[in-house]
């Protein structure tokens, strides 16, 4: 292999590195550099193979491999001891005699034309082990081993990158799952407004108030969509601003406003992190809220009466002086009872506070009464 080939196939590894189902047709083109018939990755364990490919290996044999042949492979037993990385072929750690005369030799090798074999480990996290194994009919010697040196590294690398992208794929499968099964109606947005998730309690309040107009969130008239995107450029420019950051969007003259609480995003979701700039919004339906009652608020956080009833009215979105107008406080008593409040839940902010009550699973409620 010629130093444009060797470089051709590093990219394709590296194709496989950010596309794990371009692995078979990788693995073939490997398979072919060697002059082998096959060249597989696995993930195996002395009891186990959960991952396995390898592409031109007929299905039914490769079955067979993961649920009987592999604790019997007498190559990856003796591959186990050599240093990871390292790659040896089947004449460097046993005896041909003793390969040949070995079941699996005789009943999964040999009928394929696997006569020979060389791999190396790629990667060992706790009892996994990643193994790149090129089997065939003729010998490997120091040609493949060169071979396999050169593109060892780029393997290995691969094999990690595959794995953090399979990570990264499953937290954000459990932050989704994790999101939907708010009771809150929840929406992540960039800084620009542009809606990059919404779970299924937002989707009511879209068309309802709401709305996203070429996935830009806006609310029901011109002013209300400014005042949303200002709230939203604003929080996500400073995470430590707890200004205005709740908005009231109009759903008609009978019905009472949809309340958004914007909150900053920075490194909280693993999954936006390419946003830099990103905000949760929390959609409150005052015709359908289902928050803490005040003796809930009461047991939980030990708040008095006016101060568990402060912070249910605060629950429906009302600015402070609305709350204290509706109450019939002075506003300085309100702030002493938010003061207060926020002590005693540990709350930063008023932000924070909020965000820990819409969010909370203490208040859902069983057979029609609090917990």
């Amino acid at each position: 292999m010629n130093q444009d080939e060797l470089l051709a196939l590093i990219d394709q590894i590296y194709e496989a590195a950010a596309d794990a189902g371009r692995w078979p047709v990788v693995l073939q083109t490997i398979a072919d550099a060697f002059g082998a018939g096959e060249a597989s990755l696995s993930a195996v364990s002395p009891r186990a193979v959960p991952w396995l490919v390898a592409p031109r290996t007929d299905p039914p044999y490769l079955q067979s491999y993961g649920e009987h042949y592999h604790p019997l492979n007498l190559f990856w037993q003796r591959m186990t001891r050599v240093p990871i990385g390292t790659a040896v072929t089947d004449r460097m750690v046993l005896p041909k005699a003793t390969l040949h005369s070995s079941p699996f030799f005789n009943e999964w090798s040999r009928p394929q034309g696997y006569l020979s074999v060389m791999g190396a480990t790629l990667l060992v996290e706790d009892e996994w082990r990643v193994e790149f194994v090129v089997p065939g009919q003729n010998e490997f010697g120091p040609e493949q081993i060169k071979l396999y040196d050169a593109i060892a590294p780029h393997l290995k690398r691969a094999v990690q990158l595959n794995r953090r992208l399979q990570a990264a794929e499953i937290d954000r499968t459990y932050s989704h799952a994790a999101l939907d099964s708010l009771g809150q109606g929840v929406l992540i947005v960039d800084r620009d407004a542009r809606v990059l998730f919404a779970n299924r309690m937002a989707d009511s309040a879209i068309n309802d108030g709401l709305r996203i107009a070429d996935g830009v969130l806006c609310g029901g008239s011109p002013s209300e969509t400014a005042s949303l995107h200002f709230a939203i450029a604003a929080g996500t420019r400073d995470s430590l601003n707890d200004g205005r950051d709740t908005i009231a969007i109009s759903r008609g003259p009978y019905r009472m406003p949809l309340s958004l609480l914007i909150i900053p995003l920075r490194t909280e979701i693993d999954w936006i992190a390419n946003h830099q700039q990103a905000a949760a919004v929390f959609i409150t339906d005052p015709d359908s809220a289902e928050g803490p009652n005040s003796r809930q608020l009461q047991q939980h956080f030990g708040l008095t009466p006016a101060e568990a009833t402060l912070v249910v009215e605060m629950l429906k979105g009302s600015s402070i002086q609305a709350v204290a107008d509706r109450l019939g406080i002075k506003i300085a008593t309100a702030r002493t009872h938010i003061h207060r409040v926020l002590a005693k839940t540990g709350s930063r902010s008023q932000a924070d506070l909020m965000r820990l009550l819409l969010t909370s699973r203490h208040w859902v409620r069983r057979n029609g009464s609090g917990e």
